[in-house]
């Protein structure tokens, strides 16, 4: 089971789920109940340096690259 963020792709609403990879396909939207929801990359970076003088995103993944 992994908690996954999703994007409704009919009322652009953003939520997570828990689910396993067998259900992934059977999210729905929260607010709009569509199942026409897509996942998204959205997070903190797990690598990379601190904010004391290391090298890395600084917590936001859109902005560095790819740390990953």
């Amino acid at each position: 089971m992994a908690a996954l963020d999703f994007k409704c792709d009919d009322c652009g609403e953003k939520f997570f789920e828990i689910v396993n990879s067998y259900n992934r396909d059977k999210v729905v939207c929260p607010k709009c109940q569509s199942k026409n929801v897509r996942q998204v990359f959205e997070g903190k970076c797990q690598t990379g340096g601190s904010s004391k003088g290391g090298s890395g995103c600084g917590g936001s993944c859109g902005t560095c690259g790819g740390c990953h």
